[in-house]
């Protein structure tokens, strides 16, 4: 969804998004169900306040035994959008406020929300997924799932490509 700027009043107008059309993921083991409630309003001629929600879910394959996940997301986030031209400062230590933190300085007089919605789910995944904490994982050997069922590979492990290095000793 493209807001153009100019278009865009002081009065708040409220919009909900609940497709999930917006977030391109590229697998298609990886599906996001959300819906986004956003509100935009205009501070000043150059400036928007773009509030947000995000709440859903996605289902994903768990990183450690391949099982699928559905996990929950919510996230909410808060944009002061700027037409201003964007300072540049030179490489040195500056302290930056909390609005310079929340600033989208735009190239063009229009807002992309589907490209702040991808950043923001983004933002709301954890970096692992996991089925549970104590999730077992894959046997390396055989392949099973090991919470599932108890692996099949031998205890010896002799015919390991590393047991050469057992027979060095240090001298």
């Amino acid at each position: 969804m493209i807001l153009p700027f100019d278009e865009i009043t002081g009065e708040a107008r409220r919009y909900t998004i609940s497709d999930s059309d917006w977030f391109y993921h590229g697998k298609e083991d990886f599906l996001l169900t959300a819906t986004a409630n956003i509100s935009i309003s205009k501070r000043d001629s150059e400036i928007v306040l773009l509030k947000g929600k995000l709440e859903g879910q996605r289902v994903v394959a768990c990183d450690r035994c391949g099982e699928q996940v559905r996990k929950k997301i919510h996230c909410e986030f808060v944009y002061l959008v700027s037409t201003r031209k964007e300072q540049a400062f030179e490489l040195r230590d500056i302290e930056c406020s909390d609005e310079d933190a929340i600033t989208l300085y735009l190239k063009e007089p229009e807002i992309d929300v589907d490209e702040i919605l991808r950043e923001q789910a983004y933002l709301a995944f954890p970096l692992r997924n996991l089925c549970s904490e104590d999730c077992k994982g894959i046997c390396a050997g055989c392949g099973v799932v090991l919470n599932n069922e108890a692996c099949c590979c031998s205890l010896d492990k002799s015919s390991s490509a590393f047991a050469v290095l057992k027979k060095l000793t240090n001298s």
